[in-house]
């Protein structure tokens, strides 16, 4: 069989419910496309069978993981073959999983110098570009690999997410669309496309796509993790919890649902139930800054300061630019009577307000720590 490693990634997006005090999250699921290998060739010439066999090594290092090995065989093929098409596109694959993706991004170049028409090779490169920052480079290797393969719903899903994240929410929506054109039953998509339209404020729209991804994949735990956060916006509480409900049910590893439910559990008063899922969502990604923020406010609110204090201590070691937990714990330390930190904390939060463009915030907490600090 021909081939070569096909390294195309989808990705679908997610969203959080998150309180008015704290910034949207995204979760992001990454697929990986199967990996295929070559076949070995009898030529006559001693470079180039040469050549063929450490290809045919590198393929096996790269599918062992061995990154370093599989790029040194793929090297000494291309010095004995220099337009070995193949083992430089291998290479740059290596270079990818590496992580190293500039150089995978020159391999990619070199590739496309020998065979315009190598689709997969401006697949990756979008990739790599989108990942260093480079948003036009990808939308620009994605809008040639849709020239060349106008059925690749893979570029479509792809260039759709980076429209979305660059606030193109209409061409977002165009491309999710001429996916499920191509492909009617393709979760990933109604997901997407429904994200897209809950950013446009289309909600009921976000939440017939939803549906539709859960008609897809009735196992799908992000499209009812997403359906709740739209229902809630709608005041469908109810509903809400009933789909974080599922989306656990489906995936109890999944921190953003238990996340997600405890904010919806602080909306309907209960801060009890609310810290048990911020436990669950702490306990499974303890990096998460939102996370120890939010559970703070709970502990606020049932009167354990100190918990609260601690939480937002945590969430600003995580994060030193979190303006909301310097302010949150300045309130907390007020309450304890520790007029001094409190004061430094809302003049802190002030600061990070004002940098972040939010000039009502920042004044309000500056008024704030005057107003405490004034205190006798």
């Amino acid at each position: 069989m021909k081939l070569f490693i096909n390294f195309r990634i989808v990705t679908a997006l997610s969203i959080v419910f998150a309180a008015a005090i704290v910034s949207n999250d995204r979760a992001i699921a990454d697929n990986l496309l199967p990996v295929g290998i070559k076949d070995s060739y009898n030529l006559a010439q001693t470079p180039q069978r040469q050549a063929e066999e450490l290809f045919n090594s590198g393929n096996q290092k790269l599918i062992q993981k061995n990154y370093t090995g599989a790029i040194a065989d793929f090297s000494q093929a291309i010095q004995l073959a220099p337009n070995f098409e193949k083992a430089i596109y291998n290479r740059a694959i290596a270079y990818d999983l590496s992580g190293d993706r500039q150089k995978a991004i020159d391999n990619y170049d070199r590739v496309i110098k020998l065979n315009p028409q190598s689709a997969n090779s401006y697949f990756n490169r979008a990739v790599a570009k989108a990942k260093f920052g480079d948003k036009q480079g990808a939308l620009s290797d994605y809008k040639r690999v849709i020239e060349i393969e106008p059925k690749s719903t893979d570029a479509y899903l792809n260039r759709g997410n980076l429209l979305q994240a660059s606030g193109d929410i209409t061409g977002a929506i165009a491309d999710f669309s001429q996916i499920l054109n191509l492909q009617p039953n393709r979760a990933d998509a109604y997901l997407n496309r429904g994200l897209a339209k809950y950013q446009s404020g289309d909600r009921q729209g976000a939440i017939a796509d939803y549906d539709l991804a859960i008609e897809a994949n009735p196992t799908y735990h992000l499209a009812y993790n997403n359906r709740a956060w739209a229902k809630a916006d709608l005041g469908d509480n109810r509903g809400a919890m009933a789909d974080y409900d599922r989306a656990i049910q489906l995936n109890s590893n999944y921190y953003l649902s238990y996340y997600s439910r405890a904010n919806l559990r602080r909306t309907l008063g209960d801060e009890s139930g609310a810290i048990t899922d911020y436990d669950k969502s702490i306990q499974l990604k303890p990096d998460y800054a939102f996370g120890y923020n939010n559970r703070g406010l709970a502990r606020r609110k049932i009167q354990d300061l100190a918990g609260a204090t601690k939480d937002f201590t945590k969430a600003i070691e995580l994060d030193p630019n979190f303006a909301e937990a310097y302010y949150n714990r300045g309130t907390a330390r007020q309450a304890l009577k520790e007029r001094g930190g409190a004061v430094s904390d809302l003049k802190t939060a002030a600061q990070l307000y004002q940098q972040q463009g939010n000039k009502n915030k920042s004044t309000n907490a500056l008024n704030l720590a005057r107003q405490f600090q004034d205190q006798k």
